[in-house]
């Protein structure tokens, strides 16, 4: 083998673990931030909403909300805890981004992932505004850090 084979040899070599470096340090950000944030998930059926695991909110703490909708007919998703806050919500090839966003509609069969920061503490109501008598509540906890 020529010295300059060796070399390219070498440089691949280096390449591909520079390559699997970066993809692992990618790979254990987004299991830390995985961690970091809350799950709640809320499954829509005989026009209620049911939370699967209920547990207070942290404030300040990267939230995930899933609706999974289970009924046989449309409903909505709002809550004044959405008013003012920075969302994100997508779901089926649908997505929404930014502040001022009131409300959601989860079609039937269908499952809607909501990524939010709550910043203010406290109660708040949720509710489909198709079917007033569907509520539920989110409580905000400021819990201090160590």
């Amino acid at each position: 083998m020529r010295r300059s084979d060796s070399f390219k040899t070498i440089g691949i070599v280096l390449g591909l673990c520079a390559v699997l470096l970066a993809w692992r340090a990618a790979d254990a950000t987004s299991d830390i931030q995985a961690a970091q944030e809350q799950r709640l998930e809320i499954v829509i059926r005989d026009s209620a909403f049911l939370l699967t695991q209920p547990a207070p909110m942290r404030l300040g703490v990267p939230t995930v909300i899933i609706l999974r909708n289970q009924d046989i007919i449309r409903h909505g998703f709002t809550s004044a805890m959405l008013s003012g806050i920075l969302i994100h919500g997508g779901g089926e090839g649908i997505a929404v981004y930014g502040k001022g966003v009131e409300g959601f509609y989860v079609d039937p069969g269908k499952t809607l992932v909501i990524r939010l920061t709550a910043e203010r503490p406290g109660s708040y109501t949720f509710r489909c505004d198709l079917h007033p008598q569907m509520k539920g509540e989110f409580f905000l906890l400021e819990v201090p850090t160590a």
